[in-house]
């Protein structure tokens, strides 16, 4: 057993190349981003036959898993064998942690890694359950992970000389974490905004001069208007790169043009989960963010995880450039190397080249929404990003809405409160409601009853949002259906 933990640190080990520094300006390690597709299937395949044998030895959950479905040691050996793996689904993480307290027997770290070389826990947030869902990282995930982080933020744009402001809560979230040490194996310092107030980290921008802001969508809505508010102008503060994570916004494109035209700066998509994708399985580059001519398509980091688009029902993978829920399997973590966990976001693949020379897959639009958050209304389907897009896609409307969705004498019925992006905007305010209700019906095909209240009426978010709330007793259809 500790020969192949072994095995498995020097593999992931052996292909952190350059883990000190970049190569230049453009790429990381142009060796693994601007690898042919040959050669990334070839890194791939021995990572997967790897980790297959580590889960296998090490994990007696992966172990019950691989043995179920006909399975032996040696049965993964490449790329063209992931599909025999089965799916693994949150359900029965939960299952194994009740059976098996407090951690579950799906990990391969053992109760003296975690006491030897143990580095953090992380929960995943929203969960009721009496066992929350709790992963152990040792500090050779750590050490890892701000290598891969490095590389996406590089690509973003981050360079030494720059400073951060990372305004996300830090607590037991993943992402921030990674973040924070990514950026300081990058040599970038770190303002750490995630325990302050909304006044503090103004107080921090003026002061401190960060270029580079970090925290959700909507979270850098809210802090630029408190901002104006206070009598500064978000565009003309020393914010040049916007990175956001924890919302779809980054990749919601009348979201990404207020940000932008807001801050004055690039905004970037930075995505993964807490379960198997610490560092950023997805991140956007700068060819990306400066495009006009369609959707962001975000970079997935290919020799860190394998990505899977899936047919929601049947659960086979798609062809490239359909939409699928996303499964991932890890290939670099000694505690989390998971293979085939069903995230469960939408996602569109694409392999076509992108124009920064990354060779690597990407996602149409980033992560469209969860599975679990499509909804149906009159015989369409749609994600709550989408009519996010709608709504502040109409230059009168503010940052904040609401959506409800009911079901009243036999038909859905779609509630929407926003407020007048002009404050002084009194007397108009039928006339907005008006104009609002024609501009969603063109853009969403569908009635909705537009009610405008006061700016500052609606609840503001400093962290994930949830703006739309359902209120039918259930959906019309099954969820599981192919998305729009």
């Amino acid at each position: 057993m500790d020969d192949l933990r072994k095995q498995w640190r020097d593999l992931v080990t052996r292909y952190c190349i350059r883990y000190d520094a970049p190569a230049g300006d453009h790429c990381w390690t142009p060796e693994l981003e601007m690898a042919s597709r040959g050669e990334l299937q070839a890194i791939q395949s021995e990572k997967l036959a790897l980790a297959y044998r580590y889960l296998w030895q090490c994990s007696p959950f992966y172990r019950r898993k691989f043995e179920g479905a006909g399975l032996r040691h040696d049965s993964v050996r490449q790329v063209a064998d992931l599909t025999k793996i089965p799916l693994t689904h949150r359900e029965e993480w939960l299952d194994d942690q009740r059976e098996h307290p407090p951690w579950g027997t799906f990990s391969p770290l053992r109760q003296q890694d975690w006491l030897e070389r143990g580095w953090m826990l992380f929960s995943t947030s929203g969960t009721t359950a009496a066992f929350p869902r709790v992963f152990r990282h040792t500090t050779f995930d750590r050490d890892v992970w701000t290598y891969f982080g490095a590389r996406g933020l590089h690509a973003m744009g981050v360079r030494p000389g720059d400073i951060s402001i990372n305004c996300f809560s830090y607590g037991t979230s993943v992402a921030f974490w990674g973040m924070h040490y990514s950026l300081n194996h990058m040599g970038v310092p770190v303002i750490s905004g995630g325990g302050a107030n909304t006044e503090r980290r103004i107080l921090f921008i003026r002061n401190y001069q960060p270029t580079v802001l970090m925290c959700t969508p909507s979270y850098c809505l809210y802090l630029g208007r408190a901002m104006e508010a206070a009598g500064a102008a978000p565009a003309e503060s020393s914010i040049r790169l916007v990175i956001a994570s924890g919302e779809p916004g980054a990749c919601v494109p009348a979201t990404k043009r207020r940000v932008e035209q807001l801050w004055g700066a690039e905004m970037h998509d930075h995505f993964g989960c807490t379960e198997v994708a610490m560092p950023p399985l997805g991140y956007s580059c700068t060819h990306q963010v400066a495009r006009r001519d369609g959707p962001v398509e975000t970079h997935i980091m290919e020799d860190a995880y394998i990505a899977e688009a899936l047919d929601p029902e049947t659960f086979e993978p798609v062809p490239d450039g359909r939409p699928g829920i996303l499964a991932v399997s890890n290939l670099y973590s000694e505690a989390q190397p998971i293979l085939r966990y069903v995230m469960g976001d939408w996602i569109t693949i694409t392999t076509t080249p992108c124009g920064c020379g990354r060779t690597h897959k990407r996602a149409v639009g980033g992560l469209r929404g969860r599975n679990d958050k499509l909804i149906k209304i009159r015989g369409l389907m749609f994600f709550p990003a989408t009519i996010e897009d709608a709504i502040r896609s109409i230059p009168e409307v503010g940052d904040e809405f609401r959506v409800v969705i009911d079901h009243t004498h036999d038909m859905d019925q779609v509630y929407a409160t926003i407020e007048p992006a002009d404050p002084a905007c009194q007397d108009g305010l039928p006339n907005l409601e008006r104009h609002v209700a024609r501009a969603l019906k063109g853009s969403l095909g569908i009635r909705v009853d537009v009610a405008v209240v006061p700016p500052g009426s609606l609840p503001r978010a400093e962290f994930k949002a949830d703006r739309l709330t359902d209120r039918r007793a259930k959906l019309s259809a099954h969820p599981n259906r192919s998305a729009p």
